[in-house]
């Protein structure tokens, strides 16, 4: 049975404390249209049942029609490959100004190559990563 795909509130990054966290304490994935900086939720936090995201774009970015159309793209990239994230890690996206331009395949596949790379990847059933 497929796994439901819904991305509730509870999957969002919502406190300004958990962006600093990740910022400061998380490994980092750089590109031309996104950063992406990942940490593993500490022993203390009680709730691993699901990874959460947070995605940030500034007003270079563009203007807010703008600016909430990627945030939408990016919402359903994380969406579309929550079951393949570990349940522990946070992640935030801060959106850059050529993200504008990109198309949603590109983004696609430079956010599914920035996961793979900041280890993010919740390890298949047989143990292997």
């Amino acid at each position: 049975m497929t796994p439901k795909l819904t991305l509730s509130a509870a999957r969002r990054l919502k406190r300004n404390n958990d962006f600093v966290h990740v910022r400061r304490n998380g490994k980092t994935y750089r590109c031309q249209y996104f950063a992406l900086f990942s940490a593993i939720r500490a022993d203390s936090c009680t709730d691993f049942s699901s990874a959460r995201i947070g995605i940030s774009a500034s007003r270079r970015v563009g203007n807010a029609v703008v600016r909430n159309k990627l945030k939408r793209r990016f919402r359903e990239l994380f969406r579309a490959r929550q079951h393949e994230i570990r349940p522990e890690a946070d992640i935030v996206v801060s959106i850059r100004f050529p993200a504008t331009k990109a198309d949603f395949k590109e983004l696609e596949q430079r956010f599914t190559h920035a996961i793979q790379y900041n280890g993010l990847r919740r390890p298949d059933r047989r143990g292997n990563p």
